[in-house]
């Protein structure tokens, strides 16, 4: 008898053993399973955080972008202001009536107006029957690349500058000089003057004439061959170029 209750008190010890060791693992699971889930909730609050905070800033950067697009827009980009043409040209010039007029414009290599080969060359055109005169074209143009177009006898910068108020013809040269010593006679200098011409009608806004000429000039310094130079030139232009 007593064998069978030490028997039976075993048995139930085992049991309950058994019992409380499934009950504890059973909640050890249950608790890993919360700690999981809490777990993983709290990732998807961070992802969630992240995503809202990554859509909140690119809708600011959108915002902004529109903003400054808006202010790109709304900005008027300021129209250059127009070239005044008639600054380059001498206004107290004007045509004359019956009478043909031509305006003398001649620059030295350096670009500056010659004023004595100008007025030499406007003489000439004063002793052939027309009226020539010198300065209608202001120093101011001369270094413009609009002067560069009126040499190649472009109609738009001759509509710009109203030249058919002022004369009938623009005479434009260019002259240069070129220094050698002399090989026929010791001491002595050879001077080469060139010049260029453009003959331009204000009317037909073109080029009616165009040439080349070229003389050469002795003299003891580089001033005297120069001079002898340029006044054989001026003798040539006169009998060679002065028609129109």
């Amino acid at each position: 008898m007593n064998n069978k209750l030490i028997f039976l008190t075993v048995v139930l010890a085992v049991l309950f053993g058994l019992i409380f060791i499934i009950s504890k693992n059973r909640n050890a699971r249950e608790k890993i399973r919360i700690e999981e889930r809490v777990h993983a909730q709290r990732q998807q609050f961070v992802q969630d955080s992240l995503q809202n905070i990554q859509a909140n800033h690119n809708k600011t950067n959108t915002g902004v972008d529109n903003v400054i697009g808006t202010i790109k827009r709304s900005v008027i980009t300021p129209t250059p202001p127009r070239e005044d043409f008639s600054a380059y040209i001498n206004t107290s010039i004007t045509n004359s009536n019956g009478i043909t007029d031509i305006a003398v414009t001649v620059v030295d290599e350096k670009g500056n107006i010659s004023a004595p080969i100008s007025s030499s060359i406007a003489t000439i055109y004063n002793q052939t029957g027309n009226t020539g005169n010198t300065g209608l074209l202001r120093s101011s143009f001369i270094h413009k690349s609009g002067f560069q177009e009126l040499w190649e006898g472009n109609s738009e910068i001759i509509e710009k500058l109203k030249l058919n108020r002022h004369t009938d013809y623009v005479a434009i040269g260019r002259i240069r000089y070129a220094i050698r010593k002399g090989t026929l006679v010791d001491g002595t200098i050879v001077c080469t003057a060139s010049m260029t011409m453009s003959i331009i009608s204000a009317t037909q806004k073109s080029i009616v004439k165009s040439f080349s000429c070229s003389e050469n000039g002795n003299g003891v310094t580089e001033s005297q061959a120069q001079e002898a130079a340029t006044e054989k030139l001026i003798i040539k232009y006169y009998s060679e170029y002065s028609s129109l």
